[in-house]
């Protein structure tokens, strides 16, 4: 008998110690189904098979969840087809979750598959250094991104919009070098490393990393991206 998406889905947070509900479950399943069929209209995603999907959108979005805070608001930075977002707020009911990605179709796919599975996500279509610069600096308990940016220009993105004593979570794989490459980033915006969280799955190299924000962010930044990615502090 053929695996199915939901067997890949179990079987991956129970090898990672993760306990998932048949509710939880069965959310996630029903996003993927609607992502897939999507997808077919316009690019959400490289990643469609079952047994990947599972793993690396599903299983690699949600592990970290209980570094939230209770009901805390949430912010994914390039949230592309709803991730860490929309498996996070499956898992954490008491969170208020935002999206914010510079595909208005995206947006648009996350919040009406977001609403169609019995969540509400809020989706905000535009770039991360200019939503900093205006109604987004500094309100967030916590940003959250698995954008494959390297980590000090991750920083300078994301570490504006969070408030003072809130969190930043990156999503990162062999990550060692970039938080040393970090270590100016990480002074400049005032942020310390609190905690790593890795999966403790067998053959799977992730990791959270934790980011406590301790000072209000300076007005320079975020510097536009061009800057950011030419200079990267």
């Amino acid at each position: 008998m053929t695996n199915t998406f939901i067997d890949y889905l179990k079987e991956s947070f129970a090898g990672g110690e993760v306990l998932l509900s048949q509710d939880q479950a069965e959310k996630m399943t029903s996003y993927y189904n609607l992502m897939i069929a999507a997808n077919k209209e316009f690019n959400i995603t490289a990643i469609t098979q079952p047994k990947e999907a599972a793993l690396l959108h599903f299983f690699d979005s949600a592990y970290a969840y209980t570094e939230i805070p209770q009901e805390a608001c949430v912010l994914d930075i390039g949230s592309g087809g709803g991730f860490p977002i929309v498996p996070l707020a499956i898992m954490r009911t008491d969170i208020r979750p935002f999206a914010l990605d510079g595909s208005q179709k995206k947006c648009n796919f996350i919040k009406k598959a977001a609403a169609e599975i019995g969540i509400t996500v809020e989706t905000i279509n535009k770039r991360a250094e200019d939503y900093a610069k205006t109604e987004g600096r500094e309100w967030f308990d916590v940003c959250v991104s698995r954008a494959v940016t390297a980590l000090p220009a991750l920083l300078e993105l994301c570490v504006p919009l969070v408030r003072p004593g809130g969190l930043f979570l990156a999503y990162k794989s062999n990550y060692k070098e970039e938080l040393e490459s970090a270590k100016n980033a990480m002074n400049q915006l005032s942020t310390k490393l609190e905690t790593r969280v890795k999966t403790p799955m067998e053959g799977y190299d992730r990791t959270v990393l934790v980011f406590r924000k301790t000072e209000k962010t300076p007005q320079k930044y975020p510097r536009n991206y061009g800057q950011i990615k030419k200079s990267p502090l």
